[in-house]
């Protein structure tokens, strides 16, 4: 299962999801979540591009072992041009969301442009659907998570959810997973409320 995943590039603005299989070659030069996001931030991101603008690119990796018996092997790696260096951001994150991404049949999202609206991915089964938020923003991180499951009507979804300081573009805001997990580094909070995501 590790070494078979998908990538989806996600494209905001225009409500598109193409997904492709990750390359073997790809793999064994990129190593990991945060290698391959590396490679991807490289080849996606254009120079001097606003941290905060649509063309930045927000890339969600699982990690090589993640959904294996390895110890300690649930992490999710976040990147994207950081609003809080203006630099590289790089933050990584526990909990359950990467195994689930990479049960779902996705090891890396790219995710691009700024939907008009709030809106969540929801990732399932191999698919990828943009749907309406509007009503979870303005909520915490917390609530939020509690309302899609709501939603789905499945208390076991995971999810990775900003909150007002994400929604309100604060430079060093955290991603949410859980009660306790955070990707706390360089703003990546802030990247997602820029996209409305």
């Amino acid at each position: 299962m590790a070494l078979n995943g998908k990538i989806a590039y996600i494209d905001l603005s225009i409500g598109e999801v193409e997904i492709a299989p990750i390359p073997i070659e790809m793999r064994k030069l990129y190593l990991g979540g945060r290698g391959l996001d590396m490679y991807l931030l490289y080849n996606h991101l254009e120079p001097g591009v606003d941290p905060l603008g649509p063309d930045n690119v927000l890339t969600v990796s699982a990690g090589i072992l993640v959904g294996t018996l390895a110890s300690a092997s649930a992490r999710t790696h976040i990147g994207a041009k950081s609003p809080l260096t203006d630099f590289l951001g790089s933050s990584n994150i526990g909990g359950f969301f990467g195994p689930e991404l990479r049960f779902a049949g996705f090891d890396n999202l790219v995710i691009k442009g700024k939907a008009e609206k709030p809106v969540y991915l929801w990732i399932h089964d191999g698919e990828i659907e943009i749907r309406d938020a509007s009503d979870l923003w303005g909520e915490d991180v917390f609530d939020t998570q509690e309302l899609i499951q709501e939603e789905l009507g499945d208390p076991e979804i995971k999810s990775l959810t900003i909150g007002l300081a994400g929604e309100n573009l604060v430079r060093f805001a955290n991603v949410m997973t859980g009660r306790k997990n955070a990707a706390g580094r360089t703003g990546m909070g802030a990247v997602m409320g820029s996209k409305n995501l």
